[in-house]
């Protein structure tokens, strides 16, 4: 397991979460409002501003854990996406960003007290979210200011956007336009020169009360206490441990439950206590469950806009308890064509990495598809009342859930086909659906840079079978550079794990030829799934399901998939049955602008020409 399940005398089955759209027409926001009847209340809320990025991407389920705590404690919380970001409308080149965050946040505090009628409310920021909320104060004075792991100083943010640029395997962009780009999230000029002019020290926010939670390893430095004490605000400083384990990849990521109840712990020693005398009532029920976006293809470099999507939220489920959101148009909604389902890739939530998914849903809605994209139960805001559950990429059963999915998408609608599409996890969770759901009208599976095909219980990314062709694609590459050979000859390398690479290439080559050796199958296991890739694949095409790949030029997929399935790929790309379309300088979860672009081009393109020509 990779995370740490929380206390026991906490009962999250209490807490309800209601999605909502607000903003404005031309630009609505995603958000959540947490409340709970589990206790008495005060008339304090807070809004929670998540980080940018990737770490928005790592931090989903820890903020919503911090959510779900200050509910419990008679707080009501709102969560949600900034313009631009995750769920709500906008792309990431549109001018004005940063005062679109502080516009997007301005908008959840106004939120909070429409729908509980709190007169107090407070601000809680992680990382980038916390510089953030420390901004919004300036035109919002607050009752009270959390800053976890702020980032006080704007320029030694692009300072870091800029290294990871520079140690990225995958080069950036060339345009002229797009200055940086790291972590999945491009930054133009406008936005880098509004970013670098952040300077917190010299920023007094207005806020009653203030907490600063220095990051883990910069438990020592007070630079941002002892400016703010110069100006007589009420401020202190608190270690509480857990940053660094909310910000590693999303399927590692470990909630620190008992730093987030002493920082609620901290909001209740301030809240009068006297006006705790009635349950929580909403003044008013969140109702906006759909939205119209006006979608701009960033992609195009006129940017013109192009027609409107609607999105809708969407459950499914035995009682309707996991969440998805459904893109289309009204030229989608009147289609025969079929209806395309996103799956999770890895641990991410239904954003997908870079907010690939987003972008994908929204340009197909726009060609006549409905698309969407859900959370798998534990992931994101699909929640499962046994936490030990959570944040498992490869699910048991997982060709159930997509069931559930079709089952809830033909009560609502009359839809009847289906193509299954991911990325990573999502890709295996399409291929067991279309190898296992052949009752339903399952008409295509489109798998984006599979890892591996067969999961069993008590494996993990660090051991997976396929890691080794990962490692040795790495190898390959890097051999191909001058760079790496002048490091080979001066003892630079590490010679253990080049020689276990090239090790175990030559004995999974070697099997491969003897036939016994698929994915699934490790060189000391080489009966387990034997066979089982290329059958599996004439299975579904068998079937009338045509097989799509979309493989990252640099990823292991291709390998993996001609080394355990070479002869079968080959057949059904001859009967047109299975095709296989390459991304140049990509990489795994397509953290770069151009390739990223690229690959929602091809997919238009592709399904272009397949149903509509």
């Amino acid at each position: 397991m990779n995370s740490h399940t929380p206390p026991s005398e906490n009962n999250f089955d209490l807490v309800e979460r209601h999605p909502f759209y607000f903003g404005s027409k031309t630009k609505p926001l995603l958000g959540w409002l947490h409340t709970s009847n589990y206790r008495k209340h005060s008339n304090t809320g807070i809004v929670i501003c998540p980080p940018l990025a990737v770490e928005y991407m790592n931090t989903y389920r820890s903020l919503r854990y911090v959510a779900d705590y200050f509910a419990l404690a008679g707080i009501p919380a709102i969560r949600f996406d900034y313009h631009g970001t995750g769920d709500s409308s906008g792309i990431e080149e549109d001018d004005n960003r940063l005062n679109d965050w502080l516009w997007s946040i301005q908008q959840a505090q106004t939120q909070l007290n429409v729908l509980t009628g709190c007169t107090k409310s407070g601000l809680f920021g992680f990382r980038m979210g916390a510089t953030l909320a420390a901004l919004a104060t300036k035109s919002a004075p607050v009752d009270f200011l959390i800053l976890w792991a702020a980032l006080y100083s704007g320029k030694k943010y692009i300072r870091e956007i800029k290294l990871l640029q520079k140690t990225s395997a995958i080069q950036t962009s060339s345009d002229d336009e797009l200055l940086l780009e790291a972590g999945g999230m491009g930054y133009w000029a406008q936005t880098v020169n509004d970013l670098s002019n952040i300077d917190l020290t010299k920023t007094v926010p207005q806020a009653k009360r203030i907490l600063i939670i220095p990051r883990d390893e910069q438990t020592t430095d007070t630079k941002l206490l002892q400016a703010w004490q110069q100006c007589n605000l009420n401020v202190e400083q608190k270690n509480h441990p857990g940053s660094a384990q909310m910000l590693v990849d999303a399927h590692q990521t470990i909630v620190p439950h008992q730093s987030i109840q002493n920082i609620v712990h901290w909001v209740e020693d301030d809240i009068d206590k006297k006006s705790e005398n009635s349950p929580f009532q909403l003044d008013k029920q969140p109702c906006e469950i759909h939205t119209d976006i006006e979608h701009v293809n960033g992609c195009n470099n006129a940017r013109q806009k192009q027609s409107r999507v609607r999105e809708t939220l969407f459950n499914y489920g035995a009682k309707n308890e996991y969440f998805a959101i459904l893109t289309e148009t009204k030229k989608s909604k009147e289609s025969t064509l079929p209806t395309i389902i996103l799956a999770n890739s890895g641990a991410n939530h239904r954003v997908g990495p870079s907010r690939l998914y987003v972008l994908i849903a929204r340009e197909l809605s726009l060609i006549g598809f409905r698309c969407l994209r859900i959370d798998v139960p534990g992931i994101g805001d699909s929640i499962l009342s046994n936490h030990e559950l959570e944040n498992i990429e490869y699910i048991s059963s997982s060709s159930k859930k997509i069931l559930d999915v079709i089952k809830a998408l033909e009560n609502n609608s009359d839809t009847d086909k289906f193509i299954l599409m991911g990325l990573c996890s999502g890709a295996y969770f399409s291929f067991h659906a279309a190898l296992d759901l052949t009752e339903k009208n399952i008409i295509e599976s489109v798998l984006i840079n599979p890892l591996t095909f067969y999961w069993d219980e008590g494996m993990s990314e660090e051991n997976s079978p396929t890691r080794h062709f990962s490692t040795w694609n790495w190898y390959k590459k890097a051999f191909a550079s001058p760079d790496s050979w002048a490091k080979l000859l001066k003892g630079k390398i590490d010679y253990k794990s080049l020689f276990s690479a090239v090790k175990n290439r030559m004995q999974t080559r070697l099997m491969a030829r003897l036939g016994q050796i698929t994915p699934g199958a490790t060189v000391k296991n080489t009966n387990k799934h034997r066979h089982q890739l290329g059958q599996d694949l004439a299975k579904i095409a068998s079937n009338n399901i045509h097989l799509q790949f979309i493989l990252s030029r640099s990823d292991p997929g291709y390998d993996i998939l001609m080394t355990n399935a070479g002869k079968t790929i080959n057949k059904l790309q001859k009967a047109n049955k299975l095709h296989i379309k390459f991304i140049e300088n990509a990489d795994h979860t397509f953290s770069k602008y151009k390739p990223r672009c690229e690959t929602i081009k091809t997919l238009v393109q592709l399904f272009k020409d397949r149903y509509q020509s």
